[in-house]
């Protein structure tokens, strides 16, 4: 039976995700989305309505924008045992590092301390320690997608990725199960840098062009008097959802002491005069599943008191991770800005891949920290065009991304003996797993 109360959340959720369907003509299949979103999101519905409205709105405006606020749906078809999820190559044991929604988007190119570029996850919402399908599914799935929506506006080269969808998830799958098996006769995997498939050149070359030019800095600021604000109002004509408004006085008030516990927790902490704060927006309309969530841009000192050197410090409220709880012993981090931190140093293949990236506390909500810079790219689906959009281009992307996800769950003191593990799994027959995966990536997208 329906609470009352609930049965009104439902319609909440319902309504918002009419923005892309008929509801008149909802299937069973549709309902169960509506209510298995409804009921992930109760608390921000009841706490938060109009971000909550806004994020489904934000997932029912494109088949991928969907599927990266979809995580409550995967963990839910995945616990529902459908036919999709049948594996003959499926462990428990070991739980890997495990990135929790690693679909392309959230990979791209991380600019280290020594200003070097490596291609990394670029997103850990989601980390936790699972079993590692969990990963290599939603990433076949994920790249599938890709090759759906590659192309938006050539009828004819979507065709084609779209006709190649399966083949692209194969690459990524492929690549997963040889860094697997590479890590499992010892060998190190190691940062990934090679830049000279289309997606991954673009990401180098406009974050080297960017980052020589401070372009966030050009557009998220004004400088008048020779001291930088942060712009209010809308920032990005093509996102009107994309807005930056005032903080409130206490929030305001509360953010040097935030900063200066992130700054502990990175690799190698610059003084704490570099996170002086000089200005500080509440940001509205970023993301798709932590739409909802608080998030402030700070403007920072950074390495002196030159306007020109100022840095944009993100914070962002962090919540559980969609694996939390669902595989025993359940918790495997002393809090949620620890889960994030272990398994993003675990991750990346050096520590100080993005050197700000920390975790901190900020009016009682757990927060992260990362620099809010151009010189740092994400992939995006949307620049997936011409020479971008190839079959090719796509499934070079897979490659790096499965090599990625191998080198993930396999690093750390325990990494060769889970690679071990994870090969005899995969032993039964080699080639039925990388089908397997391609196929339920197919499927699934």
């Amino acid at each position: 039976m329906v609470r009352p109360a609930f049965a009104g959340l439902v319609v909440v959720c319902a309504s918002a995700l009419s923005v892309a369907c008929d509801v008149s003509s909802r299937d069973p299949r549709e309902d169960e989305i509506v209510a298995t979103l409804a009921r992930a999101d109760e608390s921000l519905i009841r706490t938060r309505p109009r971000l909550a409205e806004g994020k489904l709105a934000r997932m029912a405006g494109s088949p991928y924008d969907f599927f990266r606020g979809s995580v409550p749906l995967y963990a839910h078809d995945s616990r529902a045992g459908t036919r999709a999820f049948s594996s003959r190559f499926g462990v428990t044991v070991p739980l890997v590092p495990s990135l929790g929604d690693p679909h392309p988007e959230n990979f791209g190119v991380l600019r280290a301390s020594d200003g070097s570029l490596g291609f990394e996850p670029n997103d850990f919402d989601a980390a936790d320690r699972g079993p590692y399908l969990w990963d290599v599914r939603r990433l076949s799935a994920g790249l599938a997608l890709a090759g759906m929506v590659a192309n938006p506006d050539d009828p004819s080269a979507r065709a084609a990725t779209t006709a190649a969808r399966r083949e692209v998830a194969l690459a990524g799958v492929l690549a997963y199960r040889e860094g697997v098996t590479a890590r499992a006769r010892g060998e190190e995997l190691g940062r990934y840098v090679d830049f000279s498939s289309p997606i991954l050149a673009d990401l180098a070359s406009r974050a080297d062009r960017d980052a020589g030019r401070s372009r966030e800095l050009v557009d998220l600021t004004t400088l008048e008097g020779g001291a930088r604000k942060l712009r209010r109002g809308g920032v990005d004509p093509e996102d009107p959802q994309s807005v930056h408004g005032d903080l409130p006085e206490v929030a305001l008030a509360a953010l040097p002491d935030c900063l200066e516990r992130a700054r502990r927790t990175l690799v190698a902490p610059p003084p704490s005069e570099f996170f002086r704060v000089l200005d500080a927006v509440r940001e509205y309309g970023s993301g798709v599943a932590s739409f909802a969530r608080v998030r402030a841009l700070v403007l920072v000192r950074g390495p002196s008191d030159d306007p020109n050197d100022d840095v944009i410090v993100e914070v962002k409220e962090l919540v559980d991770s969609g694996l939390a709880g669902q595989y025993p012993p359940y918790v495997y981090a002393d809090g949620v800005g620890r889960r994030i931190v272990e398994t993003s140093r675990l991750a990346w293949a050096r520590p100080d891949a993005e050197p700000l990236w920390g975790t901190s506390t900020w009016l009682g909500l757990t927060v992260q920290m990362r620099r809010e810079t151009e010189g740092q790219k994400g992939v995006r689906v949307e620049r997936m065009i011409g020479a971008r959009g190839t079959k090719d281009a796509l499934v070079a992307l897979a490659k790096a991304t499965g090599t990625v996800l191998a080198r993930v769950h396999t690093q750390g003191p325990e990494g060769v003996a889970n690679a071990r593990a994870l090969y005899r799994a995969m032993s039964v027959d080699l080639d039925g797993f990388v089908n397997e995966l391609a196929d339920f990536g197919d499927t699934y997208a």
